[in-house]
């Protein structure tokens, strides 16, 4: 693929950025959703400049490996983990990141030479289902990303919902159980307390406290005792019990809170992604067994459930990526 200043006879071509506190994914985005010099670098958390420094390292290896000049691409998109001002173009506070106050815009576009924007992580891999994915086509859903943390990106009547503050969807802090364990925002019960990756980790490090047999032990005793959400899915899949009580117990709540969301919203579609959402039909199974109880005992909540509306998310870890190309990608119909 090779690049050219050309911009009005070829199809557009942007870059999609998905900004991790540990490593920093980047790709050239055609229209189609087709990535292409897909690249991962480490992120540099030294300080504010080394982590700017670093993703404008992955745009320009993405650059680089799908053989796309600078002058080929329209602009580069950026999910960004946090609270951001997407008009300002600032990172205004980002725990993963250190962040506080970033002028990420204006120093990328310095930098690269190429038109910038950035949105949160969670409602950037929103617009991606929404431009490639299973929101396709849809005016009214929402993404639900389960994974270190847990948050929500609402398209309520075609349109991203960012609320007053800019921080609708911030649903991992709604408590889900009054009585549960504390959570890392001072709460009690949130329910990334109870169902995010570092929730179902410690629910299963918790039970190899009994003496209960489990595949759990044997996985844990090179890591120190601790277990991994991943090494708990690969547990339950070979059908361990204290496994799965923890998949279904993290389900159950997961449950639990999409049931509001549908109530609260009544969306066309909720779509599940993220690390823990990686867990696969298991997660979703113990989703639909308390989604229909629900449905059993309340009529009003049996008329808006729709069990097909409720899916895990198609395009995997790169919904990140892919969001972030849709922040910069040209409308559908457009020039």
């Amino acid at each position: 693929m090779t690049g050219t200043s050309d911009r009005g006879r070829k199809p557009p071509l942007v870059v999609g950025v998905d900004v991790g506190g540990t490593k920093i994914a980047a790709a050239v985005v055609d229209a189609a959703g087709q990535m292409h010099g897909r690249v991962q670098v480490p992120t540099d958390v030294r300080g504010a400049e080394a982590t700017l420094e670093s993703i404008a390292e992955a745009v320009l290896r993405a650059l680089s490996a799908a053989d796309v000049a600078r002058d080929g691409v329209l602009a580069a998109g950026l999910g960004i983990p946090g609270k951001v001002d997407p008009e300002a173009g600032i990172g205004i506070l980002s725990v993963n990141l250190g962040w506080r106050d970033v002028p990420v815009k204006a120093f990328l576009e310095a930098r690269l030479g190429l038109p910038c924007a950035l949105e949160n992580d969670v409602k950037a891999a929103t617009l991606g289902e929404g431009r490639f994915g299973a929101g396709r086509g849809m005016r009214n859903f929402i993404y639900l990303s389960v994974g270190t943390g847990i948050a929500a990106g609402l398209i309520l009547d075609g349109r991203l919902y960012r609320g007053s503050t800019g921080m609708a969807g911030e649903v991992g802090h709604a408590i889900i159980d009054p009585q549960g364990p504390r959570c890392k925002c001072g709460a009690r019960g949130c329910l990334e307390a109870v169902a995010s990756g570092p929730a179902i980790a410690a629910q299963a490090t918790e039970a190899l406290r009994t003496s209960r047999p489990t595949l759990l032990r044997d996985l844990a005793a090179g890591s120190d005792g601790q277990v991994t959400a991943e090494q708990v899915f690969a547990a339950a899949r070979q059908g361990d019990l204290v496994a799965r009580e923890v998949v279904d117990e993290a389900g159950t709540y997961l449950g639990l809170a999409i049931s509001q969301l549908i109530m609260a919203f009544d969306p066309q579609r909720i779509v599940l992604g993220g690390g823990v959402a990686q867990g696969g039909d298991l997660l979703l199974q113990a989703i639909h067994r308390e989604l229909r109880r629900q449905a059993t005992e309340s009529f009003v909540f049996r008329e808006m459930y729709k069990p097909e509306a409720v899916q895990l998310t198609a395009l995997g870890t790169d919904v990140g990526i892919l969001g972030a190309a849709a922040l910069v990608m040209p409308a559908e119909g457009g020039p």
